[in-house]
């Protein structure tokens, strides 16, 4: 059984345990030094530009300098056409010009769309097509080098395009976009 002197040790034993835990620090991890780790990656939504209405948005930036940042862009768009959901998919390679956090971008890429279309004087005239139009970017990009507000807002002209009636190198299309997001 415990005795008066057992338990005047017990009690002595879990308040030094008490005591030394309460000695570490709970502040949490150092702050980041964004001058080391800068915001590389951007989520956003972009309305028009080039996926038309609208599209999802994620931009990595894999090559930082200071007046000099390369980033990949990969977006997505679905589109309703009745029963079926059609689907854009956006690639784009950029470079983002001058130092934070006013930027010019510069880019080329390609927009890839799944239609339900319809081919005339056939049949069987329904049939998923698959579009490929080129596009190129230039805009002005506000990224700040911590976490933060992100937007954009230029021109994204498509220069020429692939369907299902062939290659089309002539085919050019003006076109504009606003992007909104955050940067982390």
């Amino acid at each position: 059984m415990f005795t008066f002197k057992n338990r005047w040790l017990s009690a002595l034993l879990v308040s030094c345990c008490l005591l030394s835990k309460a000695q570490d620090d709970y502040t949490g991890p150092a702050a980041r030094d964004y001058s080391k780790k800068p915001a590389k990656t951007a989520a956003f939504i972009e309305l028009g530009g080039n996926a038309g209405l609208y599209s999802l948005n994620i931009d990595r930036i894999y090559l930082y300098k200071e007046k000099l940042k390369v980033s990949a862009r990969l977006g997505f768009a679905p589109h309703f056409n009745g029963i079926y959901i059609e689907q854009e998919y956006v690639l784009e390679n950029n470079f983002i010009l001058f130092t934070n956090p006013h930027h010019l971008e510069l880019g080329l890429g390609a927009t890839m769309q799944r239609r339900y279309n319809e081919r005339p004087n056939q049949i069987d005239n329904y049939f998923w097509e698959n579009i490929v139009f080129g596009v190129a970017r230039c805009s002005y990009r506000y990224q700040k080098q911590d976490d933060g507000f992100f937007v954009r807002a230029g021109l994204t002209p498509i220069f020429m395009s692939k369907d299902a009636e062939g290659f089309h190198a002539n085919y050019f299309q003006f076109w504009a976009g606003v992007s909104l997001g955050v940067s982390f």
